[in-house]
């Protein structure tokens, strides 16, 4: 607030005051009245000055409760935007939350269910194991029982063989011995002598 204004700068002098007469010509009892007089003058001068001063107090006093209720209606207004934010704030936190949930279930989910489709190809991968082997093992079976037969088939043919073999060498000396007979039958006869004395022949 404003600093009331020096009495030094409004207050005058009792020679300032006086008349133009000088003092000097004046009684003892004027210049007392004349002392009063000037006191008087004073005092009112202070009075209004105090006045004024308290006047442009009570203003700024007004003007800064003015500028108080603007700031608080300012704060109330940011309090309430700042409520608002809050509410936006914690909604989103709750809409996050939700989404992060479901997107937690969801991968859950698909993680069980890729869980669940490799544990199937792992047991049908087993499975398939399993047969090739089995039938791997028929095979090998099969292809021991018919190595088996074609070995024995393979010494019976060549049990045949052999046989064939002994047959045609038993055939050749037959058929050389019919042809020494025939020969020495149509030689005896030629000769006039009788087959019944033909010399018996003996195949070997």
């Amino acid at each position: 607030s404003p600093v009331p204004k020096a009495r030094a700068n409004h207050r005058q002098t009792p020679s300032q005051a006086q008349s133009p007469v000088d003092s000097a010509t004046m009684s003892p009892v004027e210049r007392t009245a004349a002392w009063v007089l000037n006191n008087g003058q004073y005092e009112d001068e202070e009075g209004q000055e105090l006045q004024q001063s308290k006047e442009e107090q009570d203003k700024h006093a007004e003007k800064y409760e003015q500028e108080i209720a603007k700031l608080k209606e300012r704060l109330k207004v940011s309090s309430r935007r700042l409520e608002e934010y809050e509410r936006r704030l914690l909604a989103q936190e709750q809409q996050m939350q939700k989404l992060l949930m479901e997107y937690k279930v969801r991968l859950e989910d698909s993680e069980e269910r890729l869980r669940r489709q490799q544990e199937e190809k792992d047991s049908q991968m087993k499975s398939i194991i399993s047969r090739l082997m089995a039938v791997e093992e028929e095979l090998k079976k099969d292809h021991a029982e018919m190595q088996s037969v074609i070995d024995a088939k393979q010494k019976i043919i060549e049990a045949q063989e052999k046989r064939i073999l002994s047959l045609d060498s038993a055939n050749s000396r037959l058929m050389n011995a019919l042809t020494q007979v025939k020969e020495r039958y149509s030689m005896q006869t030629r000769n006039g002598i009788s087959p019944t004395n033909t010399t018996k022949l003996s195949i070997t």
